[in-house]
This record gives structure tokens, sequence and C-alpha cells, in this order.
């Protein structure tokens, strides 16, 4: 990415810190249910020691410790705004998934939600992954991928803003596709017994509006401004709006949920 591109991912990345903060909260809230019937099906333990990979604010950290007592949860995230939210739930760290800042073989299971698509190099972080993790430890990753999104109607300015954010995650080597991908990189790094449960999410059940803002609206956020200017950035906030006003709109998206356990 070059100096200019840099800088303007820098300012655009999230235009309200605030609302982002209330998204993720949200998006906990609006997944809950189908999230824990997956983590259930998937291996995750009802005691331990657990790390929340990504604990963003700590909403889902809350629930998981609410309804499992027997675990002992600690969260890494990158931003300092999340984490001093999050550290009211748990003890945090400010650390990358590829640098985790913890020893070998410390923990029952760790937990990636909606993290690996914003990574650079997937491989090292599952590899870290396996490494903090104890014999028989369970690894679960819940993440998306842009090419499962259905929208009718698809409105032309919000299609600009998803191909303008996708070239974004890829000039930094991230992939807005990593749904897809999960499987080989679980096997790649030496993960064993596999399972996988496919969570969906539409705007029938969920609600349009909630639809709109836990799927639609972050599409728009974090797109390098020489991608798309100011303009197309309210036209795109624009169509978003008047596609949840809509009632004959329709949305739906699959969220991939994995486990793998470590031999």
């Amino acid at each position: 990415m070059t100096a200019a591109a840099q800088a303007a991912y820098a300012v655009n990345q999230f235009r309200d810190p605030a609302a982002e903060m209330a998204r993720l909260t949200q998006q906990a809230m609006v997944l809950a249910a189908a999230e824990e019937e997956a983590l259930r099906a998937l291996g995750l333990p009802e005691q331990g020691r657990i790390l929340d990979i990504g604990c963003g604010p700590g909403a889902v950290a809350a629930r998981l410790i609410r309804s499992r007592p027997g675990l002992t949860i600690l969260g890494v995230d990158r931003d300092r705004t999340m984490l001093d939210k999050a550290s009211a739930v748990m003890s945090v760290a400010g650390a990358m998934v590829e640098q985790l800042p913890y020893p070998s073989e410390v923990f029952d299971a760790v937990f990636a939600r909606l993290v690996i698509r914003h990574v650079a190099q997937p491989e090292v972080a599952f590899a870290e992954m396996f490494r903090v993790l104890r014999p028989g430890g369970r690894a679960i990753v819940i993440d998306s991928d842009d090419g499962a999104l259905v929208l009718h109607p698809r409105p032309d300015a919000f299609s600009r803003a998803l191909v303008a954010r996708e070239t974004t995650f890829q000039r930094r080597g991230a992939d807005p596709f990593i749904g897809r991908r999960l499987r080989s990189l679980f096997a790649g790094a030496g993960f064993a017994d596999l399972a996988l449960r496919a969570i969906v999410v539409d705007s029938v059940t969920v609600g349009r509006r909630p639809f709109a803002r836990i799927v639609l609206a972050p599409v728009v956020d974090g797109i390098d401004g020489d991608l798309l200017d100011p303009g197309a950035v309210a036209a795109a906030d624009a169509a978003i709006e008047s596609w949840a006003e809509n009632p004959s709109a329709f949305g739906m998206t699959t969220v991939v949920a994995l486990g793998g356990s470590k031999r």
C-alpha cells in the first residue's frame, strides 16, 4: 500500500469509534443464540482457561462467562479503545494474533471471532493459536466470507463500496473471502478432529435494520480514501438506509464456524 493509501486508511478505518463499539455489541447480541449453539457443538469447554482473540469490547466474553462460570477468559485486541471497555469483563492485553504474548501450551481453548479476515498472515495466526493451546485444547474460529452475501435489491452505491472495501483488504494482505479457506488453514496448522457449523444470518429473522447495521454498514468503514471519495461514501450510507426501509428488501449471509483440536 502507498503511504497516501496508508494515511487514508488510518483516517477512515472507523468514522465513528463509539458507533463501531455499539455495532459490535449489537452484533454479539443478535448472533448470540446461533453462536452459542455452534460453540457447544464445536467443543468449547465449560471450564478452563480461554483466550479470546480480537475480543473487541468484551460483549462475547461477558456472555460466555455468564453461561460458563467455570471459565477464565483472557482477551487480546489491537484496539486500545476496545480493550479499555473489555477490561471491565476480563484481563486484557494489546496484541496481534500473529504474535501472542503468552508462553506455549497455556490455554484450554482459543476463540477467534470475525478476526482472521483482517489478518495479513493467517497461517502465522493459526500457528500461534496452535502454539498456545495445551495438548487436547480446542481452537474455534468464527468468520465470514463476502462471497456469501445475498442482497436484494443490491444498490449500485453499496456494490461500489463493497468492491472498494475488498480491494482495501487485499492491499493489506487481508482476505475478505477467508471463510472458504478456514478448513485448509486448520488442517495446515496441524489441528485434528475438525468440525463445522454454518450460521445463517438473514433479514427476515433478525430484521432489516439490524441486518443493515451489523452486516452492511461495516462495509463502508475502513475503505482507502483513494478508492472511495466522501461523496461515494455518503451515497453508500444512503443506499443502505434506503434498503433497510424497503419492505421488499432481503439480505442473507453465512458465517462459518470451525473447531479443531491440538493432539
